[in-house]
């Protein structure tokens, strides 16, 4: 690592060898190039210079100085005009929006909630009994208390005892407080939903019981916060009411989850669609990405790609995650992945269709490399954390666990992703723009390791490192740059130095050819004869 280390440094610090040999050329050869002629004319020049230069040099700056304002003003007019249509907020999705909260950052590193998030009791919790290692770190379920706190919790809630205890319990650390604050709740109000969700999440040991009691909450949530047709938005209640939409969103949410881990496909997608309608969920949770995943395992392709027009499209600067941008190269490897052979493909040369499904495959790669140790199987894959940061090794896991079986159900594609992945189309890859998205941040790995538990070694993003041979070749070619030099200035001195060299070189090769003589004796050839006929007789007796 050292030694890379200092490979690196010196091939980002080369360029000062350059600009020291080319100003060292500058200084040897100012005789026969005559460098200094053209200062020495400057004074004679700017003499002979009329007032009409002057007049058309101040005419052509100001009005390229024009053009620039212009300019400058045109792309700021339309800049507040976009952000004005941006800021712009109706009523009603002021009226349902959840109260903004502070988002967890590792050195700006936005925190994304997994739309895919396991249910802690069933899951998460059965794998920590089971294998005696957490999956879930500290940093990652204080990102989803934070996220409880906001979505359930409101300024009134502390006139009331049950809720009072909730907040309480959305703010402990340790899983059987927090369990013990929930029963408490529900010992105040029978009806707390909030503390069914909770025990639903927490205490479950089953998915049938996490649904069971999420559909109680559910029940309990629509009758506490039924809203009267006669109340005003504008009065003291529009918080209470947007409280218990943020609820009962949240659970119809999760009930959906339950009934895709059953198998009850139509189930979910009927509920996850309900849930898309509600702007409060497309603010908190990519409910789009859980209807593809749904609409994947129902082979569904033509509803997949509606989605993927609707929410990837080309006029976005990047994609919006890998779920989109990997589904998008799923659906063209699909077209061809089932015919692709690459002996075949490498004589003919790609079709139209191959090459879309290609450069699709390597647009998902240079946006997140991590994905394809997963899907090709060549690293251990481990729960999805409940946040993930985009483009880091956490989405790769949020992704890759829900959708691996897709890319198996689908004949060829992960061939086909394995050989785009060896770098078997050098010809696509130099078509393609690379570089196309934003840089990639050094602090996301960072934050990875926070998200991602300890013992999963964590998948870094790979680092373009300076060639050994650039070096050596760039260090060859100044030798051969100062030799030139110094044989023009001193050919002499050099004849002399290469003489004595070339003189010093063949007596050490001479001694050392004589010193191994010594160590081999003489008869080596006759020993080694000898020793194979031994060899051999040995044999035949045997």
């Amino acid at each position: 690592s050292m030694i890379r280390s200092l490979l690196r440094g010196v091939g980002n610090h080369l360029w000062i060898l350059w600009v020291a040999l080319l100003i060292a050329f500058a200084f040897l050869l100012r005789g026969p190039l005559r460098l200094t002629e053209p200062f020495e004319h400057v004074g004679t020049f700017l003499s002979n210079l009329t007032p009409k230069f002057y007049v058309a040099l101040t005419g052509t700056s100001s009005f390229i100085s024009g053009i620039i304002l212009v300019f400058e003003w045109w792309y700021f007019k339309n800049g507040d005009e976009e952000l004005n249509s941006e800021g712009e907020i109706t009523d009603e999705e002021e009226e349902i929006l959840p109260p903004p909260r502070p988002i967890k950052e590792v050195k700006e590193c936005k925190v994304w909630r997994n739309a895919y998030a396991l249910i802690r009791g069933p899951e998460y919790f059965r794998y920590k009994k089971a294998r005696n290692q957490d999956p879930l770190t500290f940093y990652d379920m204080n990102l989803t208390s934070q996220d409880h706190q906001a979505f359930f919790i409101i300024d009134d809630d502390t006139d009331k005892e049950d809720l009072k205890i909730m907040n309480a319990a959305w703010r402990e650390r340790e899983t059987d407080i927090r369990i013990q604050y929930a029963t408490e709740a529900l010992e105040k109000n029978e009806n707390c939903a909030m503390a069914m969700v909770l025990l639903a999440e927490e205490q479950s040991e089953t998915i049938i019981d996490c649904e069971n009691m999420l559909r109680k909450a559910l029940r309990s949530a629509e009758i506490q916060y039924k809203k009267p047709a006669s109340s005003n938005h504008h009065d003291g209640s529009a918080e209470f009411y947007r409280q218990g939409a943020n609820v009962m969103s949240y659970i119809r949410r999760r009930l959906a989850m339950c009934a895709r881990k059953q198998g009850r496909l139509r189930e979910a997608i009927k509920i996850f669609k309900e849930c898309h309608k509600e702007l409060a969920m497309q603010s908190v949770y990519a409910v789009q990405e859980n209807l593809i995943e749904c609409y994947l395992e129902l082979c569904s392709y033509a509803d997949v790609q509606s989605l993927l027009v609707r929410y990837d499209g080309y006029d976005l600067r990047e994609p919006r995650s890998a779920v989109l941008i990997y589904t998008s190269a799923l659906l063209k490897a699909r077209a061809v992945a089932d015919k692709f052979a690459m002996e075949y493909s490498a004589r003919r040369g790609l079709s139209i269709a191959e090459s879309n499904a290609v450069e699709a495959i390597m647009r998902a790669f240079e946006y997140n490399p991590h994905v394809p140790y997963y899907l090709l199987e060549m690293k251990a894959m481990i729960l999805p954390p409940e946040h993930y940061l985009r483009r880091g090794d956490s989405e790769a896991l949020c992704y890759v666990f829900n959708h691996l079986q897709h890319w198996k159900r689908i004949d060829g594609a992960l061939h086909l992703l394995q050989c785009t992945w060896k770098g078997a189309f050098p010809t696509v890859a130099r078509s393609i723009n690379m570089n196309q998205y934003t840089q990639y941040s050094n602090a996301i790995e960072q934050a990875d390791r926070e998200l991602l538990p300890t013992w999963h070694v964590v998948s870094v993003f790979p680092k373009k490192e300076s060639a050994f041979l650039n070096i050596l070749m760039c260090f060859f070619c100044l030798i051969i740059c100062v030799t030139s030099i110094i044989i023009c200035h001193y050919p002499a001195t050099f004849h002399e130095f290469t003489q004595a060299t070339g003189t010093y070189c063949s007596a050490a090769w001479i001694s050392f050819c004589n010193g191994l003589s010594a160590w081999i004796p003489e008869n080596v050839v006759e020993l080694l004869a000898s020793k194979s006929r031994t060899d051999s007789a040995t044999v035949e007796n045997f």
